[in-house]
């Protein structure tokens, strides 16, 4: 039990405060009491709470939401890709090739090229690129550059001969090489397939990630980022020094927001690496007040529709010879999920298609019945297509699902050719979910998509693209309203890590994590959400953004 003094450390006030908390829902004025909330309410009643050694902060009439919790993101290659080759801006083949020389005659140095971020959907034709082409960018340094989901990669001539890849490599386990007639590799590497080539990137040094992550969580908090939820931890191998990295920031308060790892733990070794890990930091596994906690294991069930890898019940409408890949069997994941529920371990399973979804949820269902005190709530992430048979499913399981609307500005531009206009019906339920009693949460996946969560919101709310298309939404029966919106990146978010008691609501008691905006973003007309600058972000009352307090 927390106990406060008599007075507040920080008096903030002259305020329009939106509290996400429904027994006050707004407020004029707020204590603080080193990182928790005294009190909220209006001016005359929060005052007395001060004394004379209260700061007193006038916010001049701002409105001050709960800081903003992405449920899913992967920090750490946000960071790395503001150090690589930004290919978001290619509209063809040729432009990729322009953005990839720059980079490359700029980083004359770099063993590897790296660039993230193109997107074929662009292309004229729709043109995947080659080794070919990327043979263009270098033809002595090996180079890599990702698709905008994460899921595809092209890589050129040098890369494959490094990777020992030619016409007589087997496709590995859960991933795809994709080939010409003659069987010689194109240049494309799907879903495992990635790790033949990403296993000879030489890993950055702890020093390396401490500059990466200091720069993409500063990024973060000017984004009103209070928490992000952040599949940093890629299996047994980098564990340690990822770690290592964290804690070092964490432990010298060098981590401006408070970050909760998410841990892709693909093999039963990998998982028992990341159990250890828990218990050789137990302070980091069991403290959501922290800037720092150990979260779920992280699982990735298909690919994504983008690339045509996520796994579908019925082929592609505009690929009828493929349905997608599972990275797992059914009995595969059941271990995995087996061995996390017998830790009482949360578990966060990427599940796009229907297909994957299913095997996802038979893995919880099949968990749950020898262990019914596995109390750790199970989640699906991105929970794209999915039958109402499925959501059922997942009410009745209590899954949470970790939904991006941030996606549907892109894809709703090609998803209905994807997978036929029936099953887009059943696509990005989000309304559905809320009317199954579904707890939902808002993540972006950044840096598949933009994290800022104002974009976030626009998105939830219109289903439309930055463009105002298409006239009153995609599937508009499936919009949020802007109050439902906002819960998604703050209650919802926190529901789904397990951390309602600290976060997601402006409440006495919870920590002073806040934001400050111009306007109300639920009474501000959607299209002006996607031009609002955050004014300040406060984590446990103290200021981090635009300049970090002393």
């Amino acid at each position: 039990m927390r106990h406060f003094p008599a007075s507040a450390t920080k008096l903030f006030y002259n305020a329009r405060i939106i509290t996400m908390d429904p027994s006050q829902p707004t407020a004029e004025a707020m204590a603080v009491w080193e990182d928790r909330i005294l009190a909220v309410g209006k001016a005359e009643e929060v005052f007395p709470w001060a004394s004379r050694k209260t700061q007193r902060i006038n916010l001049e009439g701002q409105v001050i939401v709960p800081g903003y919790n992405d449920s899913h993101m992967h920090l750490l290659y946000w960071g790395l890709g503001m150090m690589g080759a930004d290919l978001a801006a290619a509209r063809s083949v040729d432009e990729m090739i322009c953005l990839g020389r720059e980079f490359a005659d700029s980083n004359p140095n770099r063993e590897w090229i790296i660039g993230r971020g193109w997107n074929d959907e662009n292309f004229p034709g729709k043109a995947l690129p080659t080794k070919e082409d990327l043979d263009r960018v270098s033809l002595h340094r090996p180079v890599v550059f990702t698709r905008a989901c994460g899921h595809v990669c092209v890589v050129n001539s040098k890369a494959l001969e490094l990777a020992g890849i030619d016409a007589s490599t087997p496709n590995p386990p859960g991933g795809h090489i994709d080939r010409t007639g003659g069987g010689e590799p194109t240049g494309i590497l799907r879903e495992n397939a990635i790790t033949l080539v990403g296993r000879l990137i030489p890993d950055p040094t702890v020093s390396d990630l401490k500059e990466i992550l200091s720069k993409a969580t500063h990024a973060a908090a000017a984004l009103g980022l209070t928490t992000v939820q952040t599949n940093d931890l890629d299996g047994a191998g980098t564990l340690s020094m990822r770690l290592e990295a964290y804690y070092k920031l964490a432990a010298a308060r060098e981590l401006p927001i408070r970050v909760v790892l998410q841990a892709a733990m693909p093999t039963p070794d990998d998982l028992t690496a990341y159990l250890e890990a828990r218990r050789c930091y137990p302070v980091l596994g069991s403290n959501p007040g922290s800037h720092l906690t150990l979260g779920p294991l992280k699982l990735y069930a298909d690919g994504s529709l983008g690339a045509r890898t996520a796994a579908l019940s019925e082929p592609y409408a505009d690929a009828p010879d493929t349905s997608g890949m599972l990275i797992y069997t059914q009995e595969e994941l059941d271990e995995l999920v087996s061995l996390a529920a017998e830790a009482n371990l949360q578990v966060a399973v990427h599940a796009i298609g229907d297909k994957a979804l299913d095997i996802v949820l038979t893995s919880y269902e099949r968990a749950k019945r020898p262990m019914p005190g596995w109390s750790a709530r199970p989640r699906v992430v991105h929970c794209q297509i999915a039958t109402r048979q499925q959501l059922e499913r997942m009410a009745a399981l209590g899954c949470v699902a970790d939904i991006q609307p941030i996606f549907v500005p892109t894809d709703l531009h090609f998803a209905e050719d994807r997978i036929g206009a029936d099953r887009g019906v059943y696509t990005y339920a989000w309304k559905t979910m809320a009317s199954l009693g579904i707890h939902t949460a808002g993540g972006s996946d950044c840096p598949v998509e933009s994290c800022n969560p104002l974009w976030g919101l626009h998105a939830a709310i219109t289903r439309q693209d930055h463009s105002g298309n298409p006239p009153g939404g995609w599937h508009p029966e499936e919009c949020l309203t802007p109050t439902e919106a906002l819960a998604l990146f703050t209650t919802g978010s926190a529901y789904a890590a397990q951390e309602e008691a600290v976060k997601g609501s402006l409440s006495p008691g919870k920590l002073a994590d806040f934001v400050a905006l111009p306007k109300d973003p639920t009474q501000t007309p959607p299209q002006e959400l996607l031009d609002m600058q955050v004014a300040a972000t406060y984590v446990g009352g103290r200021r981090v953004w635009p300049s970090v307090e002393e």
